[in-house]
């Protein structure tokens, strides 16, 4: 249904598709003479209308209804993704292949050109394979064949991926915001796009859907959109889990961990990730940044420093820094689960439902699965299995993920000496090392089966 249009003086405006007009900012004397407006023209037509609507403060909100003598005229907005990062982009994709048109909002103005991931695993390939960009990320990428574990610049140890899966048997060294042109892409060419610029600013559920306050990021008229379902992409720092009260508990390491993207030159083999286990509990971590849109330096290739104590670069094993850091960052580590990924017609996928440390590669990836299992549950009409479906395969990841970095981040005397004669055996063992490889690689759990819907 499209806007009513009308004519006025009263500040009302035709806004957009969430309302036929949004009034705004009006004193409590001219919203009473609102509601007893007789002389408004839509159409062209003197009609006498009403206008549903809340306060936000001082601000006058409308829900997005008018009425008209003869019936009841009402926008039901689209369906709506908050966030687009991979997680919501993936999923306004999935469902744009299906038909089907959905909104999706992002308050930055331009994407970041900061990556937080670095390598797409097995099961991604795999899920993004009918979208055509497997193709393109194959052809980006740099196979990633294994882990190195390094002390006393010796290597102790060595997780290869060979075997790992049939297709895919790496993960795919690409960074986040590579996948994230790759997928806005493909959205634009099957129709869709993002709308920048605009932010969540409160959300309400109730038998007849969801209603989502939004607002342009640099201030402006606050606006509502009625939706079906809303599927919640938006971060760490979900605004929607916020507003929702969703439960997001969990634990965090002890330190900060500190990052630094840096041409290096180094003979350390690029396929390949490298830890570096020092005294004290520290902990190095080093992978090729793989990024078209980054020109390499005639000095070196660009890597990934990590570590979990301050200035990772001055921990430089094996490789010189070669020019000046690209980025730098720090950041705390934590592992946490919302209590359900579902609050009647909202949903939450990546980051606003888990979270987990990057030793674990699963953010994003993990994250792009949820939005396909959430794209095939509206497809087949079972959105209410969405947190029977992830709730259990999310927390079980973010236990392994965590249980993996507290021993390689050793903090305590205790995980320091698991580190130091325990790990050792663990990627020694075929069974444990197996359990190892799936938790890196996607591959510890099975998709739901949908073909037969």
């Amino acid at each position: 249904m499209h806007p009513v249009k009308g004519t006025h003086d009263l500040g009302l405006s035709a806004f957009g598709p969430e309302a036929s007009f949004t009034p705004s900012k009006f004193s409590p004397k001219a919203l009473t003479f609102i509601h007893t407006l007789n002389d408004i023209r839509i159409l062209g037509q003197p009609k006498k209308i009403g206008i549903a609507g809340f306060f936000v403060g001082k601000t006058w909100i409308s829900k997005g209804r008018v009425s008209v003598p003869g019936g009841y005229m009402s926008y039901q907005s689209l369906p709506l993704i908050i966030g687009a990062g991979p997680i919501g982009l993936g999923a306004a994709l999935f469902l744009t292949r299906q038909g089907r048109e959905v909104r999706l909002v992002e308050m930055l103005e331009l994407p970041a050109k900061e990556s937080r991931a670095l390598a797409v695993n097995p099961r991604t390939l795999e899920i993004l394979k009918p979208t055509g960009i497997t193709r393109q990320m194959l052809e980006l990428g740099l196979p990633i064949r294994g882990v190195c574990f390094h002390r006393q610049q010796k290597i102790f140890a060595r997780l290869s991926l060979d075997g790992i899966h049939t297709k895919y048997p790496f993960m795919l060294g690409l960074s986040q915001a590579s996948t994230e042109r790759l997928l806005l892409r493909a959205l634009e060419r099957a129709g869709g796009r993002v709308e920048r610029g605009v932010k969540l600013v409160d959300c309400h559920t109730s038998d007849d859907g969801v209603e989502a306050i939004l607002q342009p990021t640099a201030g402006g008229t606050l606006k509502v959109a009625e939706c079906p379902w809303l599927l919640a992409a938006d971060g760490a720092h979900s605004t929607t889990r916020e507003k929702l009260k969703i439960v997001f508990s969990g634990t965090s390491l002890t330190h900060d961990w500190y990052l630094a993207d840096v041409p290096l030159r180094t003979g350390l083999p690029e396929d390949h990730a490298h830890v570096f286990f020092s005294a004290g509990g520290r902990l190095l971590f080093m992978i090729r940044v793989v990024d078209e849109a980054l020109k390499e330096t005639a000095e070196g290739q660009l890597w990934r420093v990590m570590s979990n104590r301050p200035e990772p670069l001055a921990q430089l094993v094996l490789a010189e820094q070669a020019g000046a850091p690209w980025w730098e960052s720090s950041f705390s580590v934590s592992h946490c689960m919302v209590a359900d990924l579902a609050a009647q017609e909202v949903y939450l996928a990546g980051d606003a439902a888990h979270l987990h440390s990057p030793l674990g590669a699963r953010g994003m990836n993990l994250g792009l699965e949820d939005a396909w299992v959430f794209s095939e549950l509206v497809r087949t009409k079972r959105l209410s299995e969405y947190n029977d479906l992830r709730r259990k395969i999310d927390r079980d990841v973010v236990r392994r993920v965590e249980l993996l970095t507290r021993m390689a981040a050793a903090e305590s005397p205790f995980s320091r000496i698991l580190r130091e004669f325990a790990f050792p055996a663990v990627v020694k063992t075929p069974v444990l090392r197996g359990r190892m490889l799936s938790v890196l690689t996607g591959l510890d759990h099975e998709l739901p089966d949908f073909t037969g819907h």
